[in-house]
């Protein structure tokens, strides 16, 4: 008997073995295509516009340099640029965290109650580092202390003016290296499913073959639906109408956070118009989304980047802006298996059932890893505060482990190109750094859409 004869009649009798076990043809159902209507309908005007970007990096700069501001108050590099004749800010988490955590500690109060455990960790990280707090500005202009959530999230939402009136931006913080919880966010990425996560009104993807950056799906989840900190109250309580022009902005962990962020308004709009439940209250909503992404870590695996990309690619609604030497968006590591292709192979015949008996393997070992460092992270995120409309989206903290972790970046990566031989004085994230990616967007994406060397 020839060799391949052998082979496939090993693999078929393996194959017919363990279908017969299961029972299962392992056949896979996709979504119903998107309305295109609907696709369009969402998107604000796509395509990269420097005047954009370089507003929204410096979002960015006021964010994720405080510590920088700290540390060097002289330096204006730190400073952000941010025209005030453009943008207001509308809400600032950090702002409402620090006034918040005062009125608690100094008068208490029912109604912020449920963010006591929040609380209690300010006070103690202050405790810590000897850091005294007489007043709301002592919390507001420290990142290791201004956080929400157990991840330390915080986020600013602005207003346009001028050409801008009718826009608003949402910008979200990124990693802050001297915070534990926050470092932890980028630390615990076992891929989690993206389809009704935590709730059945709550959705990143429509598909179920999709895998989340676990840490940035659950703090984007907070994020979005914090009863006091969270998006979805900012929204409604600044009045920001029907029809908007939304820009969600990011940098870092704050860049993947952003792209989770785009996804979960324009699932929410998508079903809350298609059905006949509307627990967020955006049936009518109608936002225009487009996100800018700088410096972003691969937010999910392969299956969610092609989903994100049938609503983003045509309306160009998504643009990530990376370096080519920064190396946190080559984080997570992509762990590709041959399970990661088993939804490739449809129908019953032999050939295509033997190919997914092979891409199998490895996926029950994989998964039961996500599981269980899924459970430890929902237990320690408890009890961080209450959630936006809870009684309608009932959030039952369960949320579906999967085991691909073959992670990519999600929305149309443009590339400034970093300088190697630049004095880094010993900081390896320098590449890295929102200030850096300001001077890299004005040097080399000032004009067009296209980098230069």
């Amino acid at each position: 008997m020839h060799t391949r004869p052998r082979l496939l009649l090993a693999l078929g009798v393996g194959t017919l073995y363990l279908s017969a076990c299961s029972g299962s043809t392992n056949q896979f159902t996709k979504a119903a295509p998107l309305d295109p209507n609907s696709i369009w309908q969402h998107a604000a005007a796509g395509g990269y516009v420097p005047s954009e970007a370089q507003a929204f990096i410096e979002f960015c700069v006021d964010l994720d340099s405080q510590d920088d501001r700290l540390a060097y108050p002289a330096n204006p590099t730190f400073v952000a640029q941010i025209d005030s004749a453009l943008w207001h800010v509308e809400f600032d988490s950090r702002q409402q965290v620090a006034q918040d955590y005062v009125d608690f500690t100094q008068h208490g109060s029912d109604v912020l109650a449920p963010w006591k455990k929040l609380y209690q960790m300010i006070g103690k990280t202050a405790g810590k580092r000897g850091v005294a707090i007489t007043d709301p500005t002592v919390v507001a202009k420290d990142p290791d202390l201004n956080g929400f959530g157990p991840w330390q999230t915080a986020w600013v939402l602005y207003s346009g003016a001028g050409p801008n009136t009718g826009k608003y931006a949402i910008a979200i913080r990124g990693t802050v290296f001297s915070s534990e919880p926050s470092a932890l966010e980028d630390a615990i990425f076992q891929p989690l499913g993206g389809k009704q996560f935590q709730s059945k009104f709550i959705s990143f993807s429509r598909e179920e073959d999709t895998s989340l950056h676990g840490g940035f799906a659950h703090a984007t989840f907070v994020l979005m639906l914090d009863q006091r900190y969270g998006v979805l109250q900012a929204l409604k309580g600044h009045h920001v109408p029907d029809g908007a022009a939304i820009y969600i902005v990011g940098h870092s962990q704050g860049a993947a956070m952003a792209t989770m962020a785009h996804a979960f308004l324009f699932n929410a709009m998508v079903v809350a118009e298609g059905g006949d439940s509307d627990p967020l209250e955006l049936k009518s909503a109608n936002y225009k989304l487009k996100s800018y992404a700088f410096a972003q870590p691969k937010p999910g695996n392969y299956p969610f980047a092609a989903e994100f990309a049938s609503y983003t690619q045509g309306p160009d609604s998504a643009i990530v802006i990376n370096n080519d030497i920064d190396p946190v968006p080559k984080v997570p590591l992509t762990l590709e298996s041959a399970a990661d292709m088993e939804t490739d192979f449809h129908g019953k015949f032999l050939l295509a059932r033997a190919l997914r008996l092979i891409g199998s393997v490895g996926k029950a070992v994989r998964g039961s890893i996500s599981f269980v460092l899924d459970e430890i992270t929902r237990k320690n995120e408890a009890d961080y505060g209450a959630f936006y409309q809870a009684s309608a989206i009932a959030p039952t903290n369960k949320v579906k482990s999967k085991w691909s972790w073959d992670f990519v970046p999600d929305g149309r990566v443009l590339t400034v190109y970093g300088t190697a031989q630049v004095n880094q004085q010993s900081d390896i994230f320098y590449q890295h750094h929102a200030t850096t990616y300001r001077d890299l967007i004005k040097q080399q994406l000032q004009v067009g859409g296209s980098p230069s060397r």
